[in-house]
């Protein structure tokens, strides 16, 4: 029973975790990431083995809804209840990433939808380099 527990939490955690590709707008050089809905954590390697890292923030329009109509006739009354979750509307994210081992930073603003969780954007570093971003 342990370790079909054990599978199953492994099988959920790594569900978390999803890969981002990160094209040079300039060169068309690819960098591969990956971000962790669990801990909000990006992480990126650059062309030279350097590795950026940090939390990103999101920004979901998903949206809740609850309502009541009460109906009155005479001495019966009626009563209903409703609620609604609105999805499928897109969010934006931020993120910026540090080295560990020098001063290069990445900032990653994108949008995704709030229904698939895929997204695309733009991403800088502050040397000037320039990225298109697609998850």
């Amino acid at each position: 029973m342990r370790k079909i527990f054990l599978i199953i939490f492994a099988v959920v955690i790594a569900g978390c975790v999803h890969n981002i590709e990160i094209t040079h707008f300039q060169t068309g050089q690819v960098l591969q990431g990956e971000y962790n809905e669990i801990n909000r954590m990006v992480t990126v390697v650059m062309p030279d083995g350097e590795i950026l890292k940090g939390k990103y923030s999101a920004v979901s329009s998903a949206s809740f809804m609850f309502d009541t109509a009460t109906s009155y006739s005479g001495v019966a009354t009626a009563t209903g209840f409703g609620y609604g979750i609105s999805s499928g509307g897109q969010g934006k994210a931020y993120a910026l990433l540090k080295s560990e081992t020098s001063s290069l930073m990445m900032e990653m603003i994108v949008t995704y939808s709030d229904w698939t969780g895929h997204g695309f954007g733009e991403a800088r570093t502050n040397d000037g380099r320039t990225y298109k971003v697609q998850f």
